[in-house]
């Protein structure tokens, strides 16, 4: 009964939730089409897709779909370098981030966001965007917190010495470097350190740091990194005016055209520009300005061009074509950064009114839920009595259908047990009134024709006697006992019955009757395997899988044709009894390929 109980409340909550879970179908349909057209890097369609996934989620009120729009949108966009309309549905993916209280993901948009504003040059945004991340590690735990913290103080101390505020890019890189854990981390964090103190004029401070990083073994094998202080540490010492300075500087450059790091190049060029400036060699500092030009233009970065521009404009005799690309460079970054500072403040004024707009519809929609609520019960109540009468109708079948298997068990029971006392009572009885007697004819035992009858009523009269007592099965605490029995009955000198071992309260939860029909289930394959396949050899196992019952018979004989009907070759009564205890049982033989059954029920 209580089985029946949860089978119907579970197909009641299932097609309730069915009901339910339409437009989530349709909105995952189209998220999937997304992600397909990610893979295949067709971004036009994978941005028209997630314009459309957010205008059906924001209709269904579906925050989940929301968000993923959001995340798709800004990835998009981002891949597609457009950096402002990323930005734009970043700080929106954000905001519905902190809504739904997964603040680590908030923080991991606006890290986003901050690399954004660093790359366009809004360093001033970049600093108050990752000081606002900062701020929601307070509730993060430790792990996260410091995981974030480390990639917001490293982005802070490049905001902020982009700035020329260097003792707070000090400030910060120390802070990052104080939870590093990372030897390489730590490198790049401490050259940035050095960094700041030449950038100060700090050039003791900067060349003491420089040299205790040359002292991690990791350096040796990081060429990019190496050469990076190298280069640092040479420049410092041409600052401080050391004579291997240059012939330092050099290698720099050399091992960096070795590994083909272009912005290596450029900052070994220019170092090397300044150092022959220092030195008055004005023509050897034209040569590495020209350098420093070049590689600017390989890398496509205006900012470069317009540092090597700087320096060519002051060392060469008639800079004019220079001059003018300066100022038409400059003009173009300058007007570049003020846009970027107008997109990030209109997108800043964007999201305030988008959460003013997320806040009344919560307020909007607290609203329309009472309103609905009585709306929807009336629904519920209609949809839970249509659930109801389908399942007292499924109830009824299941209960008629249950009772006729019951009253099938218990009918073949009661006929086994009837015929087996009829044979007990009255052919075991006239069998072993007959054997006696045959014994009383004077001289019938003499003969040894006469003996070979005896013996044989003697085994006929045994076999109607043990099949009498057979019905009569212990299907208590000492059924594991009597399965034992039933298993080693079938083992001889021919054949090895192996089994394993079980726990005491294995067949505690199994009802009698299932015990029962088991028990002839198991003894029918024994028969059928001592009487035709030959085996040597027979292991039945018995396990417990998801509160389930599960049975292996495997045998090493010589098998069944399965394509022949189960009633030609004993197997019909074997399937038909485990059907009727709501089990399953399959098979799988060939012939001369052994045999194998597994059979699985509920307790």
């Amino acid at each position: 009964m209580k089985q029946v109980i949860v089978t119907f409340l579970f197909f009641l909550s299932f097609f309730y939730s069915n009901a339910q879970k339409t437009d989530n179908q349709n909105l995952d349909k189209l998220s999937k089409k997304i992600h397909s057209f990610e893979k295949l890097k067709i971004l036009d369609s994978a941005l028209f897709y997630s314009n459309e996934l957010l205008s059906k989620s924001i209709v269904t009120q579906d925050t989940f779909y929301e968000l993923k729009a959001y995340n798709n949108l800004a990835k998009n966009y981002r891949l597609t370098n457009s950096p402002f309309k990323s930005v734009k549905y970043y700080t929106k993916s954000k905001e519905l981030n902190l809504i739904i209280g997964d603040t680590n993901s908030a923080i991991n948009k606006l890290r986003r966001i901050v690399i954004a504003q660093n790359s366009l040059g809004d360093f001033n945004s970049s600093e108050n965007t990752a000081i606002e991340a900062l701020k929601l590690t307070i509730g993060l735990p430790d792990s996260l917190a410091l995981k974030q913290k480390l990639g917001l103080y490293n982005s802070l101390g490049i905001a902020t010495k982009r700035l020329k505020n260097y003792d707070d890019a000090i400030i910060w890189y120390n802070k990052a470097l104080e939870i590093s854990i990372d030897s390489l981390k730590i490198i790049t964090l401490k050259n940035n350190i050095a960094v700041a103190y030449i950038k100060q004029g700090e050039y003791k401070i900067a060349m003491d740091a420089l040299y205790k990083i040359l002292e991690y073994p990791i350096i040796k094998k990081k060429l990019k990194q190496k050469a990076r202080v190298i280069d640092n540490l040479a420049f410092v010492k041409s600052k401080l005016n050391f004579p291997e300075a240059e012939k330092e500087l050099i290698q720099a450059l050399q091992y960096r055209e070795e590994i083909n790091d272009l912005s290596g190049e450029f900052a070994s060029n220019i170092h090397l520009t300044k150092h022959y400036q220092d030195q008055n060699l004005n023509k050897k500092a034209l040569t590495h300005a020209n350098n420093a030009y070049k590689i600017a233009n390989k890398l496509q970065s205006e900012t470069s061009k317009t540092e090597a521009l700087s320096y060519l404009i002051k060392l060469k005799d008639n800079p004019k074509a220079e001059a003018i690309e300066f100022e038409k460079l400059n003009d173009s970054i300058n007007i570049a950064r003020q846009q970027a500072k107008n997109q990030f403040a209109k997108i800043k004024y964007e999201t305030d009114q988008y959460r003013e707009r997320v806040l009344e519809l919560k307020t909007e929609t607290a609203e329309n839920a009472l309103k609905l609520t009585k709306e929807k019960s009336r629904r519920n109540v209609l949809i839970l009595i249509s659930f109801i009468l389908l399942g007292g109708v499924f109830f009824i079948l299941y209960s008629w259908r249950q009772r006729i298997k019951t009253a099938r068990i218990q009918e073949r029971q009661d006929t086994n047990k009837r015929l087996s006392k009829k044979l007990h009572d009255e052919v075991g009885n006239d069998l072993y009134y007959l054997l006696l007697q045959l014994q009383k004819v004077s001289g019938f035992t003499n003969d040894q024709e006469n003996l070979k009858i005896l013996h044989g009523f003697d085994s006929v009269y045994h076999k109607v006697r043990d099949f009498s007592r057979d019905h009569k099965i212990e299907t208590g605490e000492e059924y594991g006992d009597e399965l034992l029995s039933l298993l080693d009955a079938y083992g001889d000198q021919n054949t090895k019955v192996v089994t394993s071992d079980l726990e005491p309260d294995f067949w505690k939860d199994v009802t009698p009757t299932k015990k029962e029909e088991l028990y002839w289930v198991l003894k029918e394959l024994l028969t059928n395997m001592k009487r035709h396949s030959k085996a040597t050899i027979v292991a039945v196992t018995f396990t417990k899988e998801k509160k389930q019952v599960v049975i292996n018979y495997v045998d090493n004989g010589i098998g069944i044709d399965l394509e022949q009907p189960l009633s030609k070759n004993g197997l019909h009564n074997v399937k038909n009894r485990i059907k009727d205890i709501n089990g399953t049982i399959t098979f799988d033989t060939k012939p001369k390929e052994g045999f194998k059954a597994t059979i699985v029920f509920t307790p």
